[in-house]
């Protein structure tokens, strides 16, 4: 998924997979396969989806994984954050009306290959965290489960459909016994339609297309999936297709708060240019002047009309500043798009006639393309990067220079760190237990009595009061005072800044 040197995968695969949710209006993809070490998440503002991921320690070899890659407006309403299990299982519980959920999990399961004794342990994990969940919540299972169920579906009513593909083997056995165990059913075989439609992965060897990836809900839930098929456009390099289940969910509206108008930024760093800087001052003495009556005014009256006019100055000069914290794929987001657009094109050419060689050389020739195209936007970004940056470090310029460093380490990589209950028994992955306990530590710190001697109060030694402090300032100290603001720094309540 990130940028690493030992892989032949296109840079930034996280926000290559990011755009093709996007494009295709999907609100939640299950990911397999993530490769990613430990639990976390990443924001890709510009595709606006975050990614959590659960896999194998970082000192294991980066196999299997599994993820949830989810709208950031839908992450926002969520109670609690996706909870991983292991590299096999994630999961998250979505809240809807009418005081329902829905635990939705994505999994890896192991491959024909593996032990039984492995596969075993999959479906009993799977079981044991499905017997966590209400009776009452609407349960979706998405992912790769490497098997193949067949269209046996009069001897398996109710959780195979009448629109199966190919032959059922040992892997599929399991699965369809587990199925008919827990009352689920598989989506992908109710709905007749092609079996390019259906069918998720190619055997290299036989060039066969097989259905191994899966959506599953409970037989009860039958009328909330509308429609479940293969998305074949949806390349994302690798031998899976994507899988689209569309539902009848409504979400639970997050309770609004109305936390008064967005603060923006002012753009204080064009201040630096000369000219900006003598607009602004003549646009500011131009609204002072238009102040009535200056000495029959009260103290605040005036404060109030000079805070007004520094306000509407910056505003009317300066502007406000945008978000310019962009690594170099967002930085370059218009020309990868259009590259991927050519890619699209070419795949659906390829998918039309895949038996026709120029096709498939051209969509070949396309992906190469894209790859050296990709890693010549990063390293040109990265030059100008070093030069950016060095010349802040030149210049003294530390607060450029730790920006440059903040764009240069791209979207922000955010570790989930579970906590312990009081007791130190159990481990809380949720996030509401995890802020109940850190109430709960911060109650039991405060809230404590404590004994203080009289005696040792009054060892304390006095000092005098300086009633010259209580005095109002003068023009003096005032100005003083003004000059020596920093640079730089946030402003207070009246939102003007030291620049200005």
């Amino acid at each position: 998924m990130l940028d690493t040197a030992d892989r032949g995968r296109p840079e930034r695969r996280s926000a290559l997979i990011a755009h093709k949710p996007r494009r295709l209006n999907i609100d939640i993809a299950a990911l397999s396969e993530v490769r990613l070490p430990d639990e976390g998440s990443l924001q890709e503002l510009g595709a606006g989806y975050t990614l959590y991921w659960s896999g194998r320690p970082a000192s294991e070899r980066k196999l299997s994984g599994v993820g949830f890659m989810i709208k950031t407006s839908i992450a926002s309403k969520m109670e609690n954050l996706p909870t991983g299990h292991s590299d096999c299982f994630i999961s998250m519980r979505l809240p809807l009306r009418r005081q329902q959920h829905v635990p939705s999990l994505s999994v890896y399961s192991p491959t024909l290959l593996a032990e039984p004794a492995e596969k075993d342990k999959f479906y009993t994990d799977l079981r044991n965290l499905l017997q966590k969940t209400p009776a009452d919540d609407k349960v979706i299972i998405l992912g790769d489960f490497n098997a193949r169920v067949g269209r046996d579906s009069e001897a398996w009513q109710g959780v195979l459909g009448k629109h199966g593909v190919g032959s059922c083997n040992d892997s599929g056995c399991l699965l369809l016994e587990f199925c008919a165990e827990q009352q689920l059913s598989i989506t992908n075989t109710i709905f007749q339609q092609k079996d390019s439609r259906k069918t998720t992965w190619m055997h290299p060897r036989s060039k066969h297309w097989h259905l191994t990836d899966y959506v599953l809900v409970h037989q009860k839930d039958h009328s909330d999936v509308l429609h479940t098929r293969v998305m074949p456009s949806a390349e994302c390099h690798n031998d899976h297709r994507l899988v689209r289940c569309k539902l009848r969910l409504h979400f639970k509206p997050k309770p609004k708060k109305y936390a008064g108008p967005p603060k923006k930024k002012l753009d204080i760093p064009s201040l630096q240019c000369d000219a900006v800087k003598a607009n602004f001052q003549a646009d500011l003495q131009c609204r002072l002047e238009d102040i009535i009556d200056p000495t029959d005014s009260s103290p605040e009256t005036l404060w109030d009309q000079l805070k007004t006019a520094i306000g509407k100055s910056s505003i009317a000069v300066l502007g406000f500043a945008s978000k310019r914290n962009k690594d170099w794929f967002d930085e370059n987001n218009e020309e990868i798009q259009a590259l991927l657009s050519r890619k699209r094109v070419a795949h659906q050419a390829h998918l039309a006639q895949p038996s026709c060689p120029v096709k498939k050389s051209a969509f070949r020739l396309i992906c190469s393309m894209l790859q050296c195209k990709l890693r010549e936007i990063q390293n040109e970004w990265w030059n100008r990067f070093a030069q950016r940056t060095q010349l802040c470090a030149d210049n003294g310029d530390y607060k450029g220079f730790y920006k440059a460093l903040k764009a240069g380490y791209g979207p922000r990589h955010m570790v989930q760190s579970p906590m312990r209950s009081a007791n130190g028994k159990k481990l809380h992955t949720d996030n509401t237990l995890i802020l109940n306990r850190w109430s709960e530590h911060f109650q039991e710190l405060f809230s404590a009595e404590r004994t203080v001697q009289e005696a040792a109060i009054l060892q304390i030694p006095h000092l005098p009061v300086k009633v010259k402090l209580d005095e109002p300032p003068t023009i003096a100290e005032s100005l003083k005072a003004i000059q020596q603001l920093k640079s730089g720094k946030a402003a207070g309540t009246d939102r003007i800044p030291p620049e200005t």
